[in-house]
C-alpha cells in the first residue's frame, strides 16, 4: 500500500501533476498550518505548497541559526491550533526539553522543528503525497475554471483553488540623498545570507530601525563576538517593551467606543490608569484588545486608519509586539556598556569613502546633524507597508486580470472576513484566498501566531465548505442531466 508522505520536490521538471485541489503559495507558518487544518477537515484533498525556502516550513522567522534568537511569545501561547492551547508546550517537552515551562521563551529554531513536524503530520493525513516545490510563483492566471501558476523554474502547476500565503515582504529602501544601487556597504534586507559576514573587523555598524528586527540583528551581532559599536536609528528611538508576568484585564472595547484614533487612545489610557490603581500592569490592558483588534480596525473609517499609520503605529507596535525578558535584559546591558547606541532621528545623506559608510543624521531632540562612520548599514525597518512600491509579478498578474485589488490603504490584498480575495468590483472569490500579512489592510494584526492560527482554522473551514458546496452542485447537475 502506498504510504502518503511529505515530498520535497526540488527539480522534478519531467514529472507532470494533475490539477491540485488547492495550491498554497508560501510555506511559512501560515501556509503550513493552513495545510494541516485543511487535511484535518478533508484528508482526501490534493494539496501542494510552493515556497522558496531552503528548509521546508521554516520561513524567515524560524530558519535562523542563532540560539540567541528566541520566540517573542511564551511557549504556552505558541500552539499552532486555536482549540489545543497546550499543543506546542507538550511537543516541546517531548522533543526538546522536559523542563520547558509555560512562560519559557524557546529558540526559534526549535519552533522551526515543531513546524516541520506539523508538515510531516499533515502529509500522513493525506491520501496522496504532499508535494513541496522549492520554487517561486511568478504569475497566476485563471483560465477555464483552473489557475495556472508559472514557477521560476519553468514548471507550471494547475489548481482549482489558490491561497496566497507569501508572508512579509522585504523593507523598502529609504529615500536618502546619495544612497544608490552602487552602494556596497548598504544591505537592503537584514536576512540576506551575507548580511553579517565579514563584520568582525569593523568598528561599528548601523541598523536602520529599532523594532524587533533590529533587536534580532543586534543580539545576533553580540552573540557572534562583534567587538564594535552597534548603532540603532529610528525616527523616535523607541525600543520594543519586554514581556512581564501580570494579571488579566477584562475586555473593555464595545460598539459605543470612539471611532477615532484620538478617542481610542484616550480610552486605552483611561483603562491603563484604572489597571494601575488595581495593581495590574498596562500589558494586560493591551492584551485585552487582541481578540477584538480586527473589529476595532474594521470599525475605523479609512481616514482614521491612515491617521493611525502616521501618528500612532510606532507607539502601538512597541507596546503590542514585545520581546522576551532575557532579550530585553541583554539589550539593556549592551546599551549600558555602550556597545549599542540608540538614536532618534532621520537619515539625510549617505556616502561611502574608502572602507566605510558615512551616514549624516538629523537628531530628533534638537534638529542638529551628526555623522556616523560605520562599516555597514543594514535596513531593519520591517516589511514595506505600501504595495505601490513593491515589484511583485504574482500580484501584478492578479491585478491585470482584475481577479484581485489592493486594500484601500495598500497594505496588502482586499479580502472579506473569511479570507476570500475580492476582485476589482469588490466581489469575494470562491477559489482565490489569502492568509497572513497579505490581509493586514483588513485585519491589521496578522503576523503573530495567536492571530494566524485562528486565521488558518477559519479559512480552512471556509474553503472546505465552499468546495463541498461546489461538489454538491456539480453532482446535482450531473444527476439532473442523467434523468
Amino acid at each position: 500500500m502506498h504510504k502518503p508522505r511529505f515530498n520535497w520536490v526540488v527539480d522534478d521538471s519531467a514529472r507532470t501533476y494533475p490539477p491540485f485541489n488547492i495550491l498554497i503559495i508560501g510555506g511559512g507558518f501560515s501556509g503550513i498550518t493552513l495545510a494541516f487544518q485543511l487535511l484535518r477537515r478533508d484528508p482526501k484533498l490534493n494539496i501542494a505548497i510552493v515556497d522558496r525556502g531552503e528548509i521546508p516550513g521554516r520561513g524567515l522567522a524560524y530558519s535562523t541559526p542563532y540560539l540567541s534568537h528566541v520566540l517573542n511569545v511564551p511557549a504556552k501561547n505558541m500552539s499552532a491550533f486555536p482549540k489545543d492551547a497546550g499543543h506546542f508546550l507538550k511537543w516541546a517537552r517531548r522533543n526538546y526539553n522536559p523542563n520547558v515551562q509555560e512562560g519559557s521563551f524557546l529558540p526559534r529554531l526549535v519552533y522551526g522543528r515543531y513546524l516541520d513536524s506539523l508538515l510531516k503530520e499533515a502529509a500522513t493525513r493525506s491520501a496522496r503525497d504532499l508535494p513541496w516545490f522549492r520554487d517561486q510563483a511568478l504569475t497566476l492566471v485563471q483560465t477555464g475554471g483552473l489557475y495556472s501558476a508559472q514557477l521560476k523554474s519553468g514548471r507550471k502547476l494547475l489548481a482549482k483553488a489558490v491561497v496566497i500565503a507569501t508572508g512579509n515582504v522585504p523593507p523598502g529602501d529609504p529615500s536618502v540623498l546619495g544612497l544608490t544601487d552602487a552602494a556596497t556597504k548598504y544591505f537592503s534586507f537584514p536576512w540576506l545570507q551575507n548580511a553579517l559576514d565579514g563584520l568582525l573587523g569593523s568598528k561599528s555598524v548601523l541598523l536602520i530601525g529599532a523594532g524587533l528586527t533590529s533587536v534580532d540583528l543586534a543580539i545576533a551581532l553580540a552573540s557572534t563576538g562583534f567587538p564594535g559599536t552597534i548603532h540603532m536609528l529610528s525616527r523616535r528611538g523607541l525600543l520594543p517593551q519586554p514581556h512581564r508576568q501580570t494579571g488579566t484585564w477584562p475586555q473593555f472595547w464595545n460598539e459605543k467606543c470612539p471611532r477615532t484614533v484620538r478617542g481610542m487612545l484616550r480610552v486605552i489610557r483611561n483603562q491603563v490608569r484604572a489597571a494601575a490603581e488595581a495593581g495590574i500592569d498596562w500589558r494586560s490592558v493591551i492584551d485585552a484588545l487582541r481578540s477584538v483588534t480586527p473589529e476595532i480596525w474594521h470599525s475605523l473609517p479609512d481616514e482614521e486608519r491612515r491617521r493611525f499609520m502616521r501618528h500612532a503605529r510606532t507607539y502601538w507596535e512597541v507596546h503590542r509586539h514585545r520581546v522576551a525578558p532575557e532579550i530585553s535584559e541583554r539589550l539593556s546591558c549592551l546599551i549600558q556598556e555602550g556597545r549599542i547606541q540608540v538614536h532618534a532621528g532621520r537619515i539625510r545623506h549617505y556616502r561611502e569613502e574608502q572602507n566605510q559608510a558615512i551616514v549624516t543624521c538629523r537628531r530628533r531632540r534638537d534638529g542638529q546633524t551628526e555623522e556616523l562612520h560605520v562599516g555597514r548599514v543594514i535596513n531593519c525597518t520591517g516589511p514595506e507597508a505600501d504595495w505601490r512600491r513593491i515589484d511583485n509579478s504574482l500580484l501584478s498578474s492578479l491585478f491585470a486580470q482584475r481577479l484581485a485589488r489592493p486594500d484601500p490603504l495598500f497594505l496588502g490584498l482586499d479580502t472579506d472576513r473569511d479570507g476570500s480575495v475580492r476582485n476589482d468590483r469588490g466581489v469575494a472569490s470562491t477559489s482565490l484566498f489569502a492568509i497572513g500579512p497579505m490581509r493586514k489592510g483588513s485585519l491589521w494584526e496578522t503576523t503573530a501566531v495567536p492571530e494566524l492560527r485562528q486565521q488558518a482554522s477559519t479559512l480552512a473551514e471556509h474553503i472546505v465548505r465552499v468546495m463541498n458546496e461546489e461538489r454538491f452542485a456539480e453532482e446535482l447537475s450531473t444527476e439532473t442531466l442523467s434523468q
